[in-house]
């Protein structure tokens, strides 16, 4: 008699962005829509240059930003580092990154991870169609507000807080710690980053 073990489906998140640093808006919105949902794994995905900032692009290298970001997840559970779109070294695509997370983990269902500020552009990704079908989207945002995908707008609560804003702060020699990470502020005083 043969045992056939049923695989459990895992339900893993994706989160992309420059994280030129990551912050505590970032972990907030991750961690929040990950219990909310369910999902047995996040992965944070620094960009090597993002398309849609072209105006914005990071100051710190890949390197440094996944060194960060390994910084401020360490001890949280359930989420990495995935470091696919820096090696890269161009414009990074979402819809790539899922594809490559498909093909990787072909049992598990995959999430896109959104901030509600992300959907504006939202029409403009590349391939848009197909990466929503590839990659459930789960937005982050605050109650009230309407999203295009209506549904799927999760509720929780929302940190002002932008890469920019601290860069700004830094930049001022003004305290930062309610805004980023320890560990990773450290780094970025260490290294003299911004």
């Amino acid at each position: 008699m043969e045992n056939h073990l049923k695989v459990e489906k895992k339900k893993l998140g994706f989160f992309g962005g420059t994280f030129d640093p990551i912050h505590f808006g970032h972990l907030n919105l991750a961690l929040s829509l990950g219990e909310k949902k369910g999902l047995d794994q996040i992965f944070f995905s620094p960009a090597y240059l993002s398309p849609g900032k072209q105006t914005d692009q990071p100051i710190a290298s890949g390197k440094t930003r996944k060194e960060m970001v390994e910084l401020a997840l360490e001890g949280v559970p359930n989420c990495s580092c995935l470091d696919w779109e820096l090696s890269s070294e161009g414009p990074s695509y979402t819809i790539e990154v899922v594809r490559y997370l498909v093909a990787s983990y072909p049992e598990d269902s995959i999430y896109l991870i959104l901030g509600e500020d992300a959907l504006h552009g939202l029409s403009e990704w590349k391939e848009v169609d197909e990466l929503l079908t590839l990659a459930t989207p789960l937005i982050g945002g605050r109650p009230g507000n309407d999203t295009k995908l209506k549904g799927k707008k999760e509720e929780i609560p929302i940190m002002e807080i932008s890469s920019t804003q601290i860069r700004q702060r830094m930049a001022e020699k003004k305290y930062c710690g309610h805004l980023v990470p320890t560990k990773v502020l450290d780094y970025i005083h260490t290294n003299r980053l911004y």
